[in-house]
C-alpha cells in the first residue's frame, strides 16, 4: 500500500469523506509528484491524517455554531413579530378559545419557555466559537461542549418554531388571517433554517478528534462574572439568572397585558422555568461546574 493510499484510509477512518478528503489527497499527490521522495519529510500518514482531522473538526464546529446562531436569530424575529403584532390582532385569546388544550400547552411551552433555553445555549456556543476563532485545533472536550450548546440551542429553536405553528393552528378560527399567515410563514422559514443548521452540526460531529485539553465553562466565556463567590458556587449564577428572568418577564407582561398581576404571574412562571432549565442543562452547556473550577486557568485563546 502506498503512502497516499494509507493516508486516504486514515482520513476515511476519521470521518473525512467526499470533497475534503479528495482535496487533501490531490494536493499531497501534486506535492509528491513535484518533490519525489518527500513522504519521509511529511511523516507518518496516520499522524498527518489526525492533524487534518483535528483542524477540520474545529472548523466545522465553529461554522456549524455560526449557522445555528443565525438560524436562531430568524426564529427570534418570528417570535418577536408574533408578540409585537398580537396587539393589532386583538390581543392574546383565552386558552379556552382555541381548538384544543392539547395544542395550547405545547404551543405555550414552545413560545415562552423554549426561547429562553435557545437564547442561553445558542449565545454561549457562539461566544465560545468567536473567542476561539483563531485556534486551528481545539481540544476534543471543548469541541464537544460547543456542539452540545449548539444542539441544545437548535433543539430549543425548533421547539419555538413548532410552538408558534401550533399556536397558529390552535387559534386559527379566532385570530385574523393576516396574523396567522405572517406568523405561520415566519416560523416555517425559521424551522427550515434550524433544520439546515442542525445538518451542519451532524457533519461537524462526524469527524473524530482526540486532542487533549479541558472544555472550559461559562466563566471562560463571560469574564465579567469572574468573581470567586460565583465560581466556587455556580448555582448562585443560576439563582441570579432566574431572578433576572423573572423580573424582566414581569415587566414585559405588565406592559403587554396592562396588568401588574398578570405580569407577576408570567414572571414567576418563567423565572421558575429558567431555574429548572439551569438545573437540568447546566452541566451539559458548561454553566454548572465543579466548585473547584474557579482555581483552574482558562484555556488559551490560540
Amino acid at each position: 500500500m502506498s503512502w497516499l493510499e494509507r493516508l486516504n484510509d486514515e482520513l476515511s477512518g476519521l470521518g473525512l469523506t467526499g470533497r475534503e478528503r479528495r482535496r487533501i489527497v490531490l494536493e499531497l499527490r501534486d506535492h509528491i509528484d513535484s518533490e519525489p521522495g518527500c513522504e519521509d519529510r511529511l511523516g507518518d500518514p496516520g499522524e498527518l491524517a489526525a492533524r487534518f482531522g483535528d483542524e477540520l473538526a474545529a472548523d466545522r464546529t465553529r461554522r456549524g455554531t455560526y449557522y445555528v446562531f443565525g438560524a436562531l436569530a430568524i426564529a427570534a424575529v418570528a417570535l418577536l413579530v408574533s408578540q409585537a403584532a398580537i396587539g393589532a390582532a386583538g390581543s392574546y385569546p383565552g386558552f379556552d378559545r382555541g381548538l384544543s388544550l392539547a395544542l395550547f400547552v405545547p404551543a405555550a411551552l414552545g413560545m415562552f419557555i423554549a426561547p429562553q433555553v435557545a437564547l442561553v445555549a445558542g449565545t454561549l456556543a457562539a461566544l465560545r466559537a468567536v473567542r476561539r476563532r483563531k485556534a486551528r485545533i481545539l481540544p476534543a472536550a471543548e469541541l464537544a461542549l460547543i456542539r452540545r450548546r449548539s444542539w441544545v440551542g437548535v433543539s430549543a429553536g425548533i421547539a419555538t418554531a413548532a410552538g408558534l405553528e401550533l399556536y397558529v393552528v390552535n387559534f386559527s378560527s379566532v385570530l385574523p388571517g393576516w396574523w396567522l399567515a405572517l406568523v405561520g410563514s415566519l416560523s416555517a422559514v425559521a424551522a427550515a433554517a434550524l433544520l439546515a443548521a442542525a445538518a451542519t452540526l451532524v457533519r461537524a460531529g462526524a469527524v473524530a478528534t482526540a486532542t487533549s485539553g479541558g472544555a472550559g465553562d461559562v466563566f471562560d466565556d463571560l469574564p465579567v462574572i469572574r468573581w470567586q463567590w460565583l465560581q466556587s458556587h455556580p448555582w448562585r449564577l443560576g439563582v441570579a439568572a432566574s431572578l433576572s428572568v423573572g423580573v424582566a418577564m414581569t415587566l414585559v407582561g405588565w406592559h403587554a397585558e396592562h396588568s401588574l398581576i398578570e405580569g407577576i404571574e408570567r414572571g414567576v412562571l418563567e423565572g421558575l422555568a429558567a431555574a429548572v432549565g439551569f438545573a437540568l442543562l447546566g452541566r451539559a452547556i458548561g454553566v454548572m461546574t465543579p466548585p473547584s473550577r474557579w482555581a483552574d486557568p482558562s484555556p488559551p485563546d490560540e
